[in-house]
């Protein structure tokens, strides 16, 4: 008796991912014509049955499925990435999608591909937050359509949805600048995140660009300073106590550390703005639940899931595409942590 072919004979045929055979069957998008047509051909030359599975909806209009993975510790940024969640989950609403979630570990040696993408129930993908380019190439092995958001490699062709990051740094330093700051600080683990390095290099152009100088031990780019107060604000403070000087203002990488910098000045009898100014990124709700609230710079997270799905959707119904990085921008939102020195 003769071998029933499989679909995964059809895909290993035709050198193509079986998730691509399945979405040319069921007669969705994110395929092109082409390679629809020689499935269907190579289908029928091989006598292969595929029985759709019965949907218990009759009035199922649904587009498709996507699946947006993200990692634990993403996971664990309610206050941030919770919001660009909420506004993929709710475009997806709007165009007839399910989403699929998938969180997986980062800290496992192997990343466990979704069993939605094995099985051919996917139509995209979208990431959210940070993810290794090893486990990327591991989502885009199966060929689908995929969106990043908020993270990016410098040499991989994915499209990219962003918060201008670069910019909002510089309109950080410069709000710092104008209100006559000249002795500024950078704090922030810049090897942490793509965003947080990108908003350093923002910084550093608006000093370079006012001809403010850089003064080197103000630069405190390998450390968290929220981690480091989670073993008790001591530790902490030692880093500022073994400056020669203090800066007059600092721009965080994110309002988590601007944050974390209130406690250690606190402890140190350092009033905000009176001796210090800060500024923060993010516009996180805990930056107006502070005294004095924090001055930062404000991203559409709402907006950036909107766009993932609406560019995905773009993928979906085009065949080719040049891959885009969409960037978001970022104003700056004045409230009372930065003192005018001038």
């Amino acid at each position: 008796m003769p071998k029933k072919v499989s679909m995964q004979d059809i895909a290993d045929k035709l050198g193509v991912s079986k998730n691509t055979i399945s979405l040319a069957l069921r007669g969705m998008p994110g395929i092109s014509e082409q390679t629809r047509k020689l499935i269907l051909d190579t289908v029928s030359e091989y006598g292969y049955e595929y029985k759709k599975k019965a949907s218990s909806d009759k009035n199922d209009v649904s587009l498709g499925n996507l699946c947006l993975i993200l990692s634990k510790s993403t996971m664990k940024s309610a206050d941030f990435f919770s919001y660009i969640q909420f506004g993929i989950e709710n475009e997806a609403k709007n165009n007839h999608l399910n989403i699929f979630l998938y969180c997986y570990d980062e800290l496992e040696n192997e990343f466990e591909t979704p069993l939605c993408i094995k099985d051919g129930l996917i139509n995209g993908v979208i990431t959210l937050g940070r993810i290794s380019e090893k486990n990327l190439d591991v989502i885009r092995s199966y060929g689908l359509p995929l969106v990043m958001v908020d993270h990016y490699f410098d040499h991989t062709r994915t499209d990219c949805i962003l918060t201008d990051n670069h910019c909002g740094g510089y309109l950080a330093a410069e709000h710092l600048i104008k209100n006559g700051h000249k002795k500024i600080g950078f704090c922030g683990n810049i090897d942490f995140s793509i965003s947080f390095y990108d908003r350093y290099q923002g910084f550093l152009k608006a000093l370079v660009s006012y001809g403010i100088p850089l003064k080197e031990e103000f630069m405190l780019i390998d450390k968290s300073m929220n981690e480091l107060i989670a073993g008790g604000v001591q530790e902490a403070v030692k880093v500022f106590e073994k400056l020669h000087e203090m800066p007059t203002a600092i721009f965080c990488c994110n309002d988590v550390e601007a944050i974390a910098l209130y406690k250690v000045f606190s402890a140190m009898g350092l009033s905000i703005p009176e001796d210090i100014s800060i500024i923060g990124f993010d516009d996180t709700e805990a930056s107006v639940n502070i005294n004095p609230e924090l001055t930062t710079m404000h991203i559409e997270k709402d907006l950036m899931g909107k766009k993932a799905v609406q560019r995905l959707i773009q993928k979906l119904n085009e065949d080719a595409q040049m891959e885009e990085k969409i960037l978001i921008s970022t104003p700056l939102v004045q409230r009372g942590s930065v003192k005018n020195i001038n």
